[in-house]
């Protein structure tokens, strides 16, 4: 598919300098641009940035996924503007990006589509631990950007404007009883979920935003720093049914949940039906573990 993956977000916070302190000293990302509107964050596992950071509240800005190429940018911007949506076009508006088109999403949410410059100075084209393209060890150190998990007012609406316009597919959803989408998980690569969603209020775009660690033992560095800084683990780790992957979530200071992602399924066949779930047992975590009260709310 021309959508390669989740590239980067941009999330609000209310206060930019301590949010900034915060990522770079307890996070561990490394800063690699600035504006007097945004801070640029990456894990430093291909020198582009995975986060940027901006004043004005908490949850989404907007998030970015990548594209192979130009051609791939137009026959987006085709599809969506058979469909009504405004597209804007934008060149060199990020670090990283060589242009990108910006649009509206039927949750409101601001989504682009980017072709990413690779970074010429990294010797690989695939993350290698012994030559990281920023030598640095501090904080937690996330792998990379895994996955975000928004907050709609409508999951089949948006589910189906992802499938049918931008050709995501739905791996797994989760029905209510009266019939209704309560949450879908959705991939453009060949994991299990590049981006979900879950049921919200029309205040709150952000359930969570995902980063790729190495594993439970990477996992519980992160609680024990966490612990240090005062940062309590809100839920796990654990493993999730829907998707298989190693989990941890905590908020951050700012006010936006995070979780530390390890081990997600890879898609064997990205034809097949996605699986519905109803609310069996288990649904949560096989291990037993439930979502605490924390969860029915997002930013």
């Amino acid at each position: 598919m021309p959508i390669t993956g989740l590239a980067h977000a941009m999330l609000r916070v209310p206060d930019l300098d301590a949010a900034v302190a915060f990522h770079l000293d307890v996070l561990g990302l490394v800063e690699v641009s600035r504006t007097p509107e945004a801070v640029y964050l990456s894990s430093g596992v291909d020198g582009q940035y995975d986060l940027a950071l901006t004043r004005g509240g908490t949850g989404v800005d907007h998030f970015t996924f990548q594209v192979e190429d130009a051609e791939d940018l137009a026959y987006y911007a085709q599809r969506l503007r058979h469909e009504n949506v405004e597209v804007a076009q934008r060149r060199d508006a990020a670090p990283g990006e060589s242009q990108a088109i910006r649009f509206s999403l039927p949750s409101g949410h601001i989504m682009e589509l980017a072709v990413i410059v690779p970074d010429p100075s990294y010797p690989y084209s695939y993350p290698h631990p012994s030559v990281p393209a920023h030598r640095h060890l501090q904080g937690i150190s996330p792998r990379d950007l895994d996955h975000i998990t928004l907050r709609v007012p409508d999951v089949d609406l948006l589910a189906a404007f992802l499938t049918h316009v931008l050709d995501f597919r739905v791996s797994d959803a989760r029905r209510t009883a009266d019939g209704a989408w309560r949450a879908a998980w959705l991939h453009a690569s060949d994991q299990h979920h590049d981006l979900a969603m879950m049921r919200g209020s029309e205040a709150e775009t952000l359930d969570h935003l995902a980063w790729l660690v190495d594993g439970i033992e990477h996992m519980k560095r992160a609680a024990d720093l966490l612990a240090q800084v005062g940062v309590r683990t809100e839920v796990g780790p654990g493993r999730h049914s829907i998707g298989g992957n190693l989990f941890l979530y905590f908020w951050t200071p700012d006010g936006n949940r995070y979780e530390l992602s390890a081990e997600m399924a890879k898609i064997l066949n990205p034809k097949a039906e996605p699986k519905v779930w109803g609310d069996a047992p288990g649904l949560f975590s096989p291990w037993g573990i439930v979502p605490p009260e924390s969860f029915a709310r997002g930013s």
